[in-house]
């Protein structure tokens, strides 16, 4: 028979118990109601970091799915009305689109805003990795296709090349693309700086197909210029 000196240690016990499942359900806030909005906004990412992210692009079938990331150097600012946040970080993301590996570094910007009591990103954890990334899948997607109408479309204002008028640096022009029968345009790996106003994107390709008078079948690395106009991405010259 349990004497009252063990039956006072399990009730600790299970009273301890039962204060971290809920500190563990209601952990981000918890601690907001303590220390404010901006260390609730911070848990959560540090939250992702652990849960990892699939980002939804539109128009493209596959997510853009997180193996690894960091937000680091994190500002958190709380818009007049307490419902708003915008949050400038630096992330550090290694993750896939589909068959294409993607890492990235440099500035990210997400918005959150307080729904039910809890912050939570207005649209995405990486809006703007996400912009960039979907360029890129839009051009590969075009050149893969050979449309040129497309491809016009992600230039930016005033851009001639807008870094589809080559596969790349010392390879085919776009018109020897266009001109392959049973074309297909891969992007194996996609590596980013992003800034505040624009990106660079290192593309490591594979262009396979057929001409009339032989095979193709080449790889090669192409550099990329993409600058912020609102909230996409667009193409200006290749960086030579």
């Amino acid at each position: 028979m349990k004497s009252s000196e063990d039956w006072s240690r399990l009730g600790g016990i299970l009273i301890a118990l039962m204060a971290f499942v809920m500190v563990a359900l209601a952990g981000p806030r918890l601690l907001g109601m303590a220390a404010g909005p901006e260390a609730e906004i911070i848990a959560v990412l540090k939250g992702l970091e652990k849960r990892g992210v699939s980002l939804s692009l539109p128009g493209v079938p596959a997510p853009l799915t997180s193996k690894d990331l960091h937000y680091e150097r994190i500002t958190v600012r709380v818009e007049p009305g307490g419902q708003r946040a915008e949050v400038l970080a630096t992330l550090d993301f290694t993750g896939a689109l589909g068959e294409t590996n993607v890492s990235s570094l440099g500035v990210e910007q997400v918005f959150f805003v307080l729904r039910d009591g809890d912050w939570v990103p207005e649209t995405l954890a990486a809006p703007r990795l996400a912009a960039v990334v979907r360029a890129l899948e839009a051009r590969r997607r075009a050149l893969d296709q050979g449309d040129a109408a497309a491809l016009a479309q992600l230039w930016g204002p005033g851009e001639e090349d807008g870094g589809g008028g080559s596969v790349g640096v010392g390879e085919p022009e776009l018109d020897t693309v266009l001109a392959l029968k049973q074309r297909r345009y891969r992007a194996e790996a996609w590596f980013l700086r992003l800034e505040r106003e624009d990106a660079v994107a290192t593309e490591h390709w594979r262009l396979q197909g057929d001409l009339p008078s032989r095979p193709v079948d080449q790889q090669g690395e192409r550099h990329l210029n993409l600058l912020r106009r609102g909230e996409e991405f667009l193409f200006s010259a290749a960086v030579r």
